[in-house]
């Protein structure tokens, strides 16, 4: 994110696909699909119209409120375009909107891996979460679980 333009044209749909795991056919189609109430965020899921909704963050509200009305909307090629246009200023050209939805998912599993008593159904809440199968949500962490074993914890 410290790697977007100083404007939301780039900041604000990285936001959404980090920040939320939302799936870039989501983004490019927000102004039909995202519904911003008193600062929660509703739409249908992409690939399987699951109803997704997330609380946004007091200090992120007007600028999606604006993005939302104002913004440039891109096609989701157009998104691929961007994450990797700023995935390149960190050194990561290879960044895709589908990076940023799977980094999603890997700070969601250590969130809850790292509570006291982890839930038992985490797979499951973080299934729902993501609009995704169990086994997607599973195939992430021993993606994680691999990366960490390498010695990735840090870069993951």
């Amino acid at each position: 994110l410290g790697a977007c333009s100083e404007n939301d044209s780039e900041y604000i749909p990285i936001w959404l696909m980090l920040s939320t795991g939302m799936h870039p056919n989501d983004v490019s189609q927000a102004r039909t699909k995202l519904k911003l109430e008193r600062g929660v965020l509703y739409w249908k899921r992409a690939k399987n119209d699951k109803p997704r909704r997330e609380i946004i963050p007091p200090q992120i509200v007007d600028r999606l409120e604006n993005w939302l009305k104002h913004g440039r909307k891109l096609t989701r090629v157009g998104y691929f375009q961007l994450v990797g246009r700023v995935g390149t200023r960190v050194g990561h050209p290879e960044y895709s909107p589908m990076t940023l939805r799977h980094t999603f998912c890997i700070n969601e599993l250590r969130r809850m891996q790292n509570q006291p008593k982890p839930p038992p159904e985490m797979f499951m809440l973080l299934a729902t979460k993501m609009g995704c199968t169990k086994a997607v949500v599973a195939q992430n962490y021993l993606d994680l679980t691999q990366w960490e074993d390498l010695g990735g914890k840090e870069d993951a």
